[in-house]
């Protein structure tokens, strides 16, 4: 009789184990919910953001043709004084083969060795006699060609001065004397063709009346570009991605000698 009436408060200790453990199954079980549910929604819930391409490099590309180099005549007055060079772009780019691209361009090729040869011929044996002088002049070099090297390109064009297929807008007859020299992922330009007005990133609207070939729009760090609107179509309403697709760093000789 003993044994029976210990029995009921033997299954009634035990019964409060068990509600214990069934409760902390369930509480396991709502956290790794929770965590589950967190983790779909950082990496589902959320959408994911295109990264944006950045120049690589460096990379170099001949400037001057690989057989033989290039003659300039320089300004002394006195005498018959030449210098003879070679040289080569050091670049960042988003393709390193982009400026290779160029060179094979004969019109490309003409406007490069046109303004080397232009710039070359300001110089003298005196103002080119000390290192620092040289590398004072292969700065201003750089800066002088690096427009013509990694020009800006509209829209979707593969060659600077292609228009944009999607709106017609192609680059005007100064595009080289734009100053916007920015990367072309980081710049846009807001066309309302049915408005006829355009904004060149947070710059100021302006206005046109389709004939320019040469309109000057900026933008509010007055960095401004020139287009062509002559065939930009008249339905057009969009943006367009615009800049450069390099730049260069230096340019290094790989032969040079004064006469």
């Amino acid at each position: 009789m003993a044994d029976e009436a210990e029995k009921p408060e033997e299954e009634l200790e035990g019964e409060p184990t068990e509600k214990k453990s069934k409760k902390g199954i369930f509480m396991l079980g709502g956290m790794l919910g929770l965590v589950g549910v967190a983790y779909f929604g950082a990496t589902m819930g959320t959408p994911s953001i295109e990264p944006v391409p950045q120049f690589q490099g460096p990379y170099v590309a001949p400037l001057t043709p690989e057989k033989g180099n290039m003659q300039v005549n320089l300004a002394d007055t006195d005498k018959n004084t030449y210098l003879l060079m070679g040289l080569t772009a050091e670049f960042d780019a988003y393709d390193g083969s982009y400026l290779e691209g160029q060179l094979a361009d004969p019109v490309f090729s003409a406007k490069l060795l046109d303004r080397i040869l232009t710039l070359g011929a300001t110089e003298t044996r005196e103002s080119l006699a000390s290192q620092d002088q040289v590398e004072a002049f292969l700065l201003e070099l750089r800066d002088a060609i690096d427009p013509i090297c990694f020009p800006v390109h509209l829209g979707d064009a593969s060659q600077p001065n292609d228009p944009d297929s999607a709106s017609g807008l192609r680059p005007g007859d100064s595009h080289l004397l734009g100053t916007l020299r920015g990367r072309y992922h980081d710049h846009k330009l807001a066309i309302d063709a049915t408005k006829q007005t355009m904004r060149l990133d947070e710059g100021e609207e302006v206005g046109y009346a389709g004939h320019e070939v040469n309109l000057l729009v900026a933008n509010s760090e007055q960095n401004y570009i020139y287009v062509n609107v002559t065939e930009l179509k008249p339905d057009f309403v969009g943006e367009l991605k615009l800049g450069v697709k390099g730049r260069l760093r230096k340019v290094l000789r790989h032969f040079w000698v004064q006469q």
